[in-house]
């Protein structure tokens, strides 16, 4: 059976719409996958029409009905409760932002409720989120708290280099105040466990990287790896044998992460990984939701607002992100042919 795979339809001013249709309105997507939008459809059709896309967009009742679809069908999409934005793109939006937020909600409960093996979410904006009343830093903190689970996280992945994100999107100074040797531990304890269980390795290379330049360099930039980062380590390999490298000297450990000599870094704050995935090329970056029980997959790029609707978007990136989405959901189902394989047996 193909994966069944639900789209929200992101910020309605930005370009995360168009780089989605454009890419669903390919005709091998439907061959690989059961794709399902959560959206307005007759905002959906208005963006497909004005970029030229041979798109045909029809409204279902409900997730079963549309991933029920014939692939030669028009695709399918659930339509959003939400008033429909009626705002002009280019810009965020309250009502962007509350469209948004449900899409998001909706499709990670229809993958919790097992309807959906996963999710690919085009980008929102904070900001429009934010005008709409919802203090959500991400879409990783919407699904976080969506699972219930007291540890999730974003992995951001480029090529070799896998990082995992200790604080998100928030100001820098108050990511750094944020940091403490619980937080740390928590996300050295998360990054385990997305090694294991994502990334299929048994004995993965963790790394964490420093905060300060240099790691410190002893204490001559800084004490936060001796009064943080060193102790965080300590009792995550005391309390549950997680053995890790580090705090290693920023500079250098993403690069030796790329060239294969670690298998994921945990980074401090949101630049700090983000510079040198980026600096990967951005039509392959992308990022997984972890510590929750859905597969969410999204590109590594933002709303754009300047470029919405002016044909120049490049959905490159939400294509790889599709790739491997699908990729991951085939290794779920590797995973678990596996293990029911070894638990039968004969008395």
């Amino acid at each position: 059976m193909l994966p069944r795979l639900v789209v929200p339809q992101g910020d309605l001013g930005g370009i995360g719409p168009e780089v989605a249709l454009e890419v669903l309105v390919r005709p091998e997507v439907r061959r690989r996958c059961r794709p399902l939008l959560l959206g307005h459809r007759a905002a959906l059709a208005g963006i497909a029409a004005a970029r030229g896309f041979a798109l045909e967009l029809e409204s279902v009742p409900d997730p079963a009905a549309g991933f029920a679809r014939d692939p030669a069908a028009p695709l399918p999409v659930l339509e959003l409760e939400s008033p429909v934005p009626e705002d002009p793109p280019g810009a965020p939006s309250a009502a962007a932002g509350m469209a948004a937020v449900e899409a998001v909600l909706r499709a990670g409960t229809i993958c919790l409720e097992g309807g959906a093996e996963a999710m690919l979410t085009p980008p929102v904006a904070k900001r429009s989120m934010h005008l709409a009343g919802y203090p959500y830093e991400g879409q990783t903190q919407i699904l976080g708290e969506l699972c219930g689970g007291r540890r999730y996280g974003m992995l951001a992945c480029n090529g070799r280099l896998r990082v995992l994100l200790a604080t998100r999107h928030q100001r820098l100074r108050d990511a750094i105040d944020r940091l403490e040797i619980n937080l740390v531990q928590k996300h050295i304890r998360l990054a385990h466990e997305a090694a294991r269980g994502l990334l299929g390795l048994e004995e993965p290379r963790v790394v964490l990287a420093g905060l300060n330049p240099h790691a410190g360099e002893g204490g001559a930039f800084g004490d936060e790896e001796r009064r943080i980062l060193r102790p965080a380590i300590r009792r995550a390999e005391e309390e549950w044998g997680l053995r890790t490298a580090g705090p290693a000297v920023p500079d250098v450990v993403f690069a030796e992460a790329a060239a294969g000599d670690w298998d994921l870094v945990i980074a401090l704050y949101h630049d700090q990984a983000f510079i040198p995935l980026k600096l990967l090329g951005r039509a392959t970056a992308y990022t997984v939701f972890v510590g929750g029980r859905l597969l969410r997959v999204s590109p590594m790029h933002g709303t754009a607002f300047a470029l919405a609707r002016t044909g120049r978007a490049d959905p490159a990136s939400f294509a790889h992100a599709l790739d491997r989405v699908l990729e991951l959901c085939a290794a779920r189902l590797r995973a678990c042919s596996s293990a029911s394989t070894s638990g039968t047996g004969t008395s």
